[in-house]
C-alpha cells in the first residue's frame, strides 16, 4: 500500500500522518462479497464517475481524444482509472479471466457472474441460506461467540446477494 507520510518529533514521540490510500483492496480469490464492498468504496473514493464506470457500459470514443467532447473525455478517464484499479486489485487467475474485457463494466459483470453466479445460481444460494437461517440452532458445544459469527455470516451472505434480512423475518 502506498502511503505518503511525514513524521513530527515531539518529546521523543513520533507521529505518522498519512495523506491518502492509493491502492485498491487486493482480491485473493476468497470472500468475494467482502472484497466487492471494499472495492465499491475504493472506486467511490476515486470519484463518482469512476464508481459509475463499473455499472455503466462504456465504449471507447471514436476518433482522436482531442476531438471528443469534455464529457466523453471525462468518462474515458474515469473508465481508465476504474479499469486500472480493478486490474491492480485482482490476483493473476482473475486477471486471466477478465483480460479480454474492454471496459470496467465488462470486468465487473464478469467478476460478479464468476464469483456470485448468474440469477439462477443466486436464487439457489438464497434458498440454501433461507434453509440455514430457518434451521439455525445452538449446539451443546457452541459458544455465544460461535453463534454470533455463524449468524453474522448468514446475514452478510444474504446481504451480498441483494436479499437482506429484515426484522420481520
Amino acid at each position: 500500500m502506498l502511503i505518503t507520510s511525514f513524521t513530527i518529533s515531539s518529546s521523543s514521540t513520533l507521529v505518522k500522518l498519512a495523506e491518502g490510500i492509493k491502492t485498491p483492496p487486493k482480491f485473493d480469490g476468497l470472500n468475494f462479497p467482502i472484497w466487492k464492498v471494499m472495492m465499491i468504496k475504493f472506486l467511490q473514493f476515486l470519484g463518482n464517475r469512476v464508481a459509475k464506470a463499473m455499472t455503466k457500459p462504456f465504449s471507447v470514443p471514436i476518433g482522436d481524444k482531442d476531438t471528443g467532447s469534455d464529457i466523453a473525455t471525462k468518462e474515458f478517464d474515469a473508465n481508465t482509472k476504474a479499469h486500472y484499479a480493478l486490474l491492480q486489485a485482482l490476483n493473476d487467475d482473475d486477471i486471466a479471466r477478465v483480460n479480454h474485457c474492454k471496459s470496467t463494466n465488462e470486468i465487473w459483470t464478469h467478476l460478479v457472474d464468476t464469483h456470485e453466479g448468474t440469477s439462477q445460481v443466486k436464487r439457489a444460494k438464497i434458498d440454501f441460506l433461507h434453509s440455514q437461517y430457518e434451521n439455525f440452532t445452538m449446539h451443546d458445544n457452541d459458544t455465544i461467540d460461535d453463534m454470533v459469527a455463524i449468524f453474522t455470516k448468514i446475514t452478510n451472505d444474504f446481504s451480498s446477494l441483494g436479499n437482506a434480512i429484515n426484522n420481520d423475518q
